[in-house]
């Protein structure tokens, strides 16, 4: 099975790294693994407000390894097969961020993304909710939210695919905390700008 691609810029450290039988039908498997990436002083900071069953924090990247058996036929390359992976991995990423605790998922945005190389990878903007943990912010009856953006590419490699991306926050703690009633001495401060730039340096480091 086909390892994720690597990160290895600081501050960024691998945190998680798991495998899963992404798609199975009678023609093919599709098996991935995965890996999370975190900044240990983001994520000390964030974690006493990070609910259960959340195991992101707001501001992390990750990468993934596909791998398919049986192999598509030798005479159609994986570069002309990216258009029809990105359809279905635009749709299928949206539900795993679901499933990963996310609220009010919604493919935003979509973009070629240009590579080292002179390569293309295909991108996905998803807008989303990050769940807070209420209590941690004195309202417990609550249900903060914090509004984040999450982007996710796919491009050929070999015989398959590989995938990246990134999270971070669209609007400051503060803001969201306040809209809930609560109070917290921990500090987000939305950069997206910065962030968006990072995510894409991220997801371009993982496809060299």
């Amino acid at each position: 099975m086909s390892a994720p691609p690597a990160v290895t810029t600081a501050p960024w450290e691998k945190v998680d790294e798991w495998a899963e039988t992404a798609f199975e039908n009678r023609f093919v498997t599709v098996k991935s693994v995965n890996a999370v990436y975190e900044d240990p002083k983001f994520l000390s900071t964030v974690q006493p407000l990070m609910p259960s069953g959340v195991d992101q924090t707001p501001r992390a990247v990750f990468t993934t390894g596909l791998t398919f058996d049986p192999p598509p036929p030798g005479n159609r390359t994986m570069a002309k097969l990216l258009a029809l992976a990105a359809k279905y991995a635009s749709r299928e990423f949206r539900q795993s961020l679901g499933e990963d605790g996310l609220r009010n998922v919604e493919q935003t945005g979509t973009k070629d993304l240009r590579l080292r190389g002179q390569r293309t990878a295909k991108a996905f903007q998803y807008d989303a909710s990050y769940p807070l943990d209420g209590a941690a912010l004195g309202v417990p009856d609550a249900d903060p939210v914090l509004s984040i953006r999450v982007w996710a590419a796919i491009w050929p490699r070999g015989d398959s695919f590989e995938m990246g991306g990134g999270i971070y926050p669209l609007e400051d703690l503060s803001t969201a905390v306040a809209r809930a009633g609560g109070e917290t001495d921990v500090t987000i401060e939305a950069r997206p700008g910065g962030d968006r730039r990072e995510v894409f340096d991220r997801i371009r480091e993982a496809a060299e």
